[in-house]
């Protein structure tokens, strides 16, 4: 292995391994930091799932386990920066982070949020992330009770669909086809709306639908177009 690059090799490892909350690495200088949602309390580190909501806000706690000390959006530019126990991305200080009922701080918080659904933001711890995050593929559907439509920027469904309304619906979503949507100039703007899904656990998944007019298309991670139909159930 060549030594003029092996060097340069190291530093570049040993940089990303210090930085987990960055989602893009800038290598030199103060630069502005693409953060992801964190906090950090004591020695662990959760981060926010938008995916998923609470699916009833009495769940939370009045027991305060955390409390944001310092703010690093838009303060830190030093991308060598090494996070500290009350350190988040985007909570303000003084944001009071809560036990959910049901699990042990070291799993899962919540912040209090006016604009997510479910009035509160929640965070996961990172080594079990990926067990507490809900994913549309793996959903129970034959458990799904409930699916609330909000449009984009609000937080209060303007439709539940419950039983048939339901049925059909879910029914649609299995039917979609992968499409990438397409746009022209001229035409308006798409309309984005949230589709949450109620199972009988604590917490609900949310992913969105886009209508631009010609077709609507359903987006839980890929991109699947549906069918005309899905326009009558929507319908505000």
């Amino acid at each position: 292995m060549s030594r003029t690059w092996f060097v340069p090799m190291m530093i570049a490892i040993l940089f990303l391994c210090g930085c987990s909350h960055l989602k893009t690495i800038p290598f030199e200088g103060n630069t502005v930091i693409d953060w992801v949602d964190f906090v950090r309390l004591g020695e662990r580190d959760y981060s926010s799932e938008y995916g998923t909501v609470l699916a009833d806000p009495s769940l939370v706690t009045d027991e305060v386990v955390g409390t944001v000390k310092f703010k690093v959006a838009d303060v830190v530019t030093n991308p060598r920066y090494r996070t500290k126990s009350g350190d988040a991305a985007f909570l303000p200080k003084g944001t009071k982070l809560y036990r959910i009922e049901g699990y042990s701080a070291d799993k899962a918080i919540a912040a209090r949020d006016e604009k997510r659904i479910g009035g509160y933001r929640l965070y996961f711890e990172d080594g079990i992330r990926g067990q507490m995050a809900l994913q549309y593929d793996t959903l129970p559907k034959d458990r799904i009770a409930r699916i609330d439509l909000i449009r984009s920027g609000d937080i209060v469904p303007y439709r539940s669909l419950v039983n048939v309304e339901k049925d059909a619906f879910m029914g649609l979503l299995a039917s979609g086809v992968e499409a990438a949507p397409t746009s022209a100039a001229g035409e308006p703007d798409p309309v984005y709306t949230s589709v949450v899904f109620y199972m009988d656990g604590p917490f609900a998944f949310v992913c969105t639908l886009m209508d631009d007019g010609l077709n609507v298309y359903f987006m839980p991670g890929s991109t699947l177009r549906m069918e005309g139909e899905v326009r009558r159930l929507i319908e505000g």
